[in-house]
């Protein structure tokens, strides 16, 4: 727990945010950011789910955890490596500068379909992917826990309801978004290629 006040202001900052705005959104006093940011205090556990869920991060990551999972160990004795090797690179950073904005997005089950301000269509993994190779005998509950998922017969909408905001930010489903730069950076421009 060492870590997780550098890696709150860290994520804090990277959104552009202020002690106040992260406070309201997560219905604490900025004092109470401003002591976990100084390892004064920690979140308590509803409130480290919260983070987790706003940053979109493992709550491992910004505990500093970083100890592979079993699926990663699992995958790496497999020759499967190369998979868990791309998520790891989701706190990677991208270079400085301006990048192609997101005109028209299109869910393709697990790709995501972009086209940008430059006419370019590149293709990007969504995170749902993510979760079912990191998680694959879970699903998500809608406050961000994980309950356990039993196969059967049922049939579940993945949705495609996106938002594309003025900075270039693209929010799917209200909850999931992506950076220009993550948009940009992370896609290719061929679906094969991912």
């Amino acid at each position: 727990m060492v870590e997780i006040g550098t890696k709150i202001k860290e994520l804090r900052e990277a959104k552009k945010m202020t002690q106040k705005d992260l406070a309201e959104h997560l219905n604490v006093t900025p004092q109470a950011v401003s002591k976990w940011e100084r390892n004064k205090s920690y979140p308590d556990l509803d409130t480290l789910l919260k983070l987790s869920q706003y940053f979109q991060i493992s709550t491992d990551k910004l505990l500093g955890n970083s100890k592979p999972s079993f699926l990663a160990l699992l995958f790496a004795k497999q020759g499967g490596a190369k998979q868990m090797n791309k998520q790891s690179e989701a706190n990677k950073t991208y270079p400085a500068g301006t990048v192609p904005k997101a005109v028209k997005v299109e869910n393709l089950a697990t790709f995501l379909r972009v086209t940008f301000d430059n006419g370019e269509t590149r293709y990007l993994r969504t995170r749902l992917n993510e979760d079912i190779v990191q998680h694959p005998f879970t699903r998500k509950k809608e406050n961000g826990k994980r309950s356990v998922f039993f196969a059967g017969a049922r049939q579940q909408w993945i949705g495609s309801d996106f938002e594309i905001k003025a900075n270039g930010e693209v929010v799917m489903n209200g909850t999931d978004s992506y950076s220009p730069e993550e948009l940009w950076y992370d896609s290719k421009s061929q679906i094969h290629e991912l």
